[in-house]
């Protein structure tokens, strides 16, 4: 054989690994827990960019012989969640009970309510720390609301820890803040907490600085009731704005997640700016509005119940979700930051930061932004042989209508018969961990941008398409074999 053979070996076996490597992820393993024959199984946030259709449609739960087993959407038909807001008790615990006991500081009367066991109360404006009885709250605490005397100024750094008995104490995420200060002509004020969910009977406040705290007046608690338990939200990486332009920046999202939470994070110290978020979702058929996912976040409701009076303005195709304050102040007791935004649930092909004047007011470098959501959850019947596989399609198809394939999701009351909204789903958990090359490859990728268009994938095509390889790899090392043959007597005949 001539040098043009082994090229041409080469570059066959070249493309046949190509097309090897050029198979998409299109499953993952799920590990079972319990005997069932119902489990539960909270999807991770990095399916979105992989699945053919943002809203998910495209999922399938397979059984070991690849057969689809039934499933459902879990919230999708649960009760609607309740919320509820009410001011609870609070104690300014004594000077000495910062290192003590909190359990040894309090007596529980007949009616169930506490008193300080035989100790003077601290004054509002001593105490180091602060117990909230939660007891009377019902479901999850979503948010602790806060009122301060009205001529405390600062920030005011504190811990909040959780605990059912008064004696054993658990932390409630980290450094919090309280902020009220008056900075650029605008008073600006972060009195509540988010709670994310937590289930308590009691909350200990402690100040980060004992000698600066604010003195309390007043803890409101705002709480959600659920049939079903929820899945704690998920953060994406820091995302750069897509482009800037005179008065605002896009954000590209990733495809098809419902935004509860947003986080902007000013890149410059002492940067102060008024912001309107919004949505934009992208040109669709009127057949095919943006899949809804229910219930929608309590949080942003029971934040923006107020008409906004003086809304920045909106271009065309924007949704408009709320308008605030962003800010990144140095202050004595630490950096001020403006807090997670509460964001509805929709979904939003991009977000836009809009600002009263121009886009530099935040800052010389752009704020990156991340979102949050809380993960999709469903319920499966294991119905075949173990293993269980969670499958999904690579690309959309276009002729499908979604909903009518098989495997395609059953209503919950079709699912489980006798079902009830109003009652939890006796469901053993599940677990699905997603390849690593696909979680990296939503991640390393600072946008979280969509899975490009491929060639459509046919999982029909999956054994033949392998087998045509498997032959070509064996046709090639055929053809390597006799062009090595070849050299050798090339060689011999030469000697």
């Amino acid at each position: 054989m001539t040098g043009h053979s082994i090229r041409v070996i080469l570059v066959a076996l070249a493309a046949v690994a190509s097309v090897a490597q050029a198979q998409p992820i299109t499953s993952a393993p799920i590990a079972l827990q319990g005997a069932g024959p119902y489990h539960r199984l909270t999807l991770p946030l990095a399916i979105y960019g992989h699945a053919a259709h943002g809203d998910l449609s495209d999922l399938r739960v397979q059984n070991a012989a690849g057969h689809a087993v039934p499933y459902a959407w879990l919230r999708n038909e649960a009760a609607a969640p309740r919320t509820a807001s009410q001011a609870v008790p609070i104690f300014a615990l004594p000077g000495n009970a910062a290192s003590g006991d909190t359990a040894m500081v309090f007596t529980v009367r007949p009616d169930g309510s506490l008193a300080l066991d035989g100790k003077p109360a601290a004054k509002a404006s001593e105490a180091t720390q602060w117990l909230i009885d939660v007891r009377q709250v019902e479901g999850r605490l979503l948010q602790a609301r806060f009122q301060v005397a009205p001529d405390a100024r600062g920030l005011f750094a504190f811990r909040l820890e959780a605990s059912d008995d008064l004696r054993r104490w658990r932390p409630v995420g980290g450094e919090e803040q309280l902020v009220r200060l008056a900075h650029g002509g605008q008073t600006i004020e972060r009195m509540a907490v988010e709670l994310g969910n937590l289930h308590a009977r009691f909350l200990r406040l402690r100040w980060s600085d004992p000698q600066h705290g604010a003195p309390l007046a007043k803890v409101e608690i705002d709480s959600v009731q659920e049939v079903e338990p929820v899945a704690p939200i998920e953060w994406s990486g820091a995302l750069k704005p897509e482009r800037c332009a005179e008065n605002y920046c896009d954000y590209l999202l990733p495809r098809g997640l419902p935004l509860q939470s947003l986080r902007i994070d000013l890149a410059d110290i002492n940067t102060l700016a008024q912001v309107g978020v919004s949505g934009l979702v992208d040109a669709t058929p009127a057949s095919a509005p943006p899949p809804q996912f229910a219930p929608r976040n309590p949080l942003y409701a029971l934040r923006h119940q107020q008409r906004r009076t003086n809304p920045l303005p909106s271009g065309p195709g924007e949704v408009s979700l709320l308008d605030t304050v962003v800010y990144r102040l140095a202050q004595a007791g630490g950096e001020a930051r403006s807090p997670v935004l509460a964001l509805d649930g929709a979904v939003h092909s991009r977000l836009r930061l809009r600002t009263s004047g121009p886009v530099s007011v935040l800052g010389a470098t752009p704020p990156t932004i991340a979102v949050g959501a809380t993960p999709r959850t469903l319920v499966f019947l294991a119905q075949g042989g173990a293993p269980f596989s969670l499958a999904w399609s690579a690309v959309a198809d276009k002729g499908a209508v979604q909903g009518a394939a098989p495997g395609a999701p059953l209503a919950l009351s079709t699912l489980i018969p006798g079902h009830a909204a109003d009652k939890p789903i006796a469901a053993d958990d599940a677990s699905v961990t997603l390849p690593v090359a696909a979680v990296q490859a939503v991640v390393a990728a600072a946008t979280l941008a969509p899975v490009p268009a491929t060639a459509p994938h046919d999982p029909s095509r999956k054994w033949w398409l392998w087998g045509a390889l498997g032959i070509g790899l064996l046709a090639l090392a055929g053809m390597a074999g006799s062009l090595f043959a070849s050299l050798r007597k090339d060689r011999a005949a030469e000697d």
